[in-house]
């Protein structure tokens, strides 16, 4: 299901002209420089051509031509390659012979140079071989250059080029043409049909993913974009052990995919994982991609409704906010709602990718999920807070850094909000844990709190105080806000509050501080003045009158109504009252 998908998304931007996807046979890859030889194969020069506008030099994006994946055989790429096939470049490290070196490491060193001489021949022989079955003149340059080059006519500055220009790869020009060797039609043409007729000598079945006979790929491609995982490409069908395999296949022959659909998911997954293509979400060690059948308004309202900063435009992140409230009341339909939507999200396993969850349904359906998500994180908010919480601050909400965010969290969150499931409640200990640690609540910690009371148990919070309802829990929370309040009116200008002595173990185990706290309390009473002490000990009354006594332990939701009822009520503070009250 999952494959079929992916290359039907392929089918989708490979149908759309303002898309630009690789073509079967070409795949995209980070280049980093171009070598430039004149037309009888001379090398002119080596050229950086990374993007230089950020603040760091970033490797270009190229359609180029794909070969296959290489694992640890010696495989040349045509027309790109890293430097040691392409120049037979030996690095500073291996051809440098160390002054303390056992000859079991020497072994491997000059077992390592001579393995870069071999890549560099394969190079070679790939494109002679290629230059005899089509008509070009930039490739027989290339191939010039290559049987005539010695890897020892490197200049000093050409050596010292090549060690700081990082991991991108190496393209071939022409010093009198504009275009790169391997964007020629003639060269790409070629490729393309020796692709397909070389795949006809290969082992041919049933392909699981699109059901006709076709040539089955032996080793799928990797996939790019994942993060923590290799950096070359992870791939989610591999088998690499007899222990895999059966009835005789071998690799991927277990699974059979043809050469066509892995390419194609492959290649479809890798645009979706591209940073820069709207489709991708960061959510803790999970990578999340999302799409639908066809191109709609509905991708934008799941991406801003997971992270609302994946929109900058002001304009538009409003229309957006507001019409995922207006579909979470009920009072409008996701566009293009029957429409088949599609979430993956995946994590690294080593050299292979780890599929975290899939989730498939409509469109109407996920953002309606997503909506109800937002609309459970409601809750009264100063004029700063965010009007939806994005799913990372959310996590960022239950550790002091993020490498402190518990690995499996992100992945499970998620999870819960697509499948309109219960919340983790290990997300409700995390935070609770850490309101403690830091003995404050702002707006995300309160807005969590109430979602998770809400979904998990059924409480039915409201957006702003209650003070109707019947939990002694959050009748202690406001109590607390409201002894609080009195000291800070009673004495000014303090550095601590009971807050910051007393907040873990009055949300805990309020029959251990409460009475102290109620003691303190009239003395700070005391030292009010007019209305303002009027207002506090009405104030304090009225709880009072809700609670029957102190209870010696609060449980893990009762620590949340804790929560929230403090922070209801010091919210309640700073809201603006009718002249009637506020006397």
């Amino acid at each position: 299901m999952i494959l079929q998908r992916l290359c039907d998304y392929y089918d989708r931007l490979a149908s759309d002209p303002n898309q630009n996807i690789a073509a079967i046979g070409f795949a995209p890859q980070k280049v980093g420089f171009e070598i430039v030889i004149e037309e009888d194969g001379a090398l002119h020069a080596l050229q950086d051509i990374r993007d230089m506008s950020g603040k760091k030099p970033v490797n270009q994006l190229m359609e180029l031509p794909y070969g296959g994946k290489r694992a640890n055989a010696i495989m040349p790429m045509f027309l790109w390659d890293k430097p040691e096939y392409l120049l037979g470049w030996i690095s500073p490290e291996l051809r440098d012979e160390p002054e303390r070196e056992s000859e079991s490491e020497a072994k491997k060193r000059l077992k390592r140079i001579d393995r870069i001489g071999e890549c560099f021949k394969a190079a070679q022989q790939l494109h002679q071989d290629c230059s005899i079955e089509v008509e070009s003149k930039q490739l027989k340059s290339v191939v010039a250059f290559l049987n005539n080059w010695n890897p020892n006519n490197l200049t000093q500055e050409q050596d010292e080029f090549l060690q700081n220009i990082g991991t991108g790869f190496a393209v071939f020009r022409i010093r009198s043409a504009k275009s790169f060797v391997h964007e020629e039609e003639a060269v790409r043409s070629y490729w393309s049909s020796s692709q397909a007729a070389s795949e006809e000598s290969d082992v041919v079945s049933t392909c699981l993913v699109s059901g006709e006979t076709t040539t089955l790929a032996r080793l799928h491609p990797g996939i790019k974009g994942v993060r923590d995982a290799q950096s070359s490409g992870a791939s989610i069908v591999s088998f690499n052990d007899d222990a895999f395999t059966s009835y005789g296949k071998s690799q991927s022959y277990n699974a059979p995919v043809g050469e066509s659909s892995a390419f194609k998911y492959a290649t479809a997954l890798s645009r979706l994982l591209e940073h820069d293509s709207g489709r991708k979400l960061q959510i803790g060690d999970t990578t999340c991609v999302f799409w639908a059948d066809q191109s709609t308004e509905a991708e934008d309202l799941f991406s801003f409704g997971l992270d609302s900063e994946q929109i900058e435009d002001e304009a538009r992140a409003a229309e957006i906010g507001n019409m995922l409230s207006r579909i979470a009341n009920g009072e409008a339909e996701a566009p293009d709602a029957g429409t088949g939507f599609y979430v993956l999200g995946l994590s690294p396993n080593a050299s292979r990718l780890s599929i975290r969850f899939w989730i498939s349904g409509t469109a109407g359906e996920l953002i309606g999920r997503v909506a109800r998500h937002q609309k459970r994180m409601e809750i009264n908010k100063g004029p700063n807070d965010r009007d939806l919480l994005p799913l990372w601050l959310i996590l960022a909400q239950t550790a002091r850094e993020s490498k402190e965010i518990q690995p499996l969290l992100g992945g499970a969150l998620l999870r819960s909000v697509l499948t309109d499931g219960r919340y983790p409640e290990s997300l409700l200990t995390a935070v609770i844990r850490r309101i403690r640690a830091e003995r404050e609540i702002r707006h995300p910690k309160a807005a969590i709190i109430k979602a998770i009371l809400n979904k998990n148990y059924k409480k039915e919070i409201s957006i702003m105080l209650d003070i109707e309802r019947t939990e002694p829990s959050y009748h202690l929370g406001r109590l607390f806000a409201s002894l609080e309040r009195a000291q800070e009116d009673a004495l000014p200008g303090l550095n601590a509050t009971i807050k910051d002595r007393y907040f873990g173990a009055a949300s805990s185990t309020p029959l251990t501080v409460f009475p102290r706290l109620i003691r303190m309390s009239q003395h700070h009473v005391g030292k009010l003045e007019g209305g303002k002490k009027i207002v506090a000990e009405k104030r304090l009354q009225e709880i009072m009158g809700r609670l029957a006594d102190f209870p010696a332990h609060l449980g893990l939701a009762e620590q949340g109504l804790f929560a929230i009822g403090y922070y209801h009520q010091r919210q309640d503070f700073f809201t603006k009252k009718p002249k009637a009250e506020e006397a």
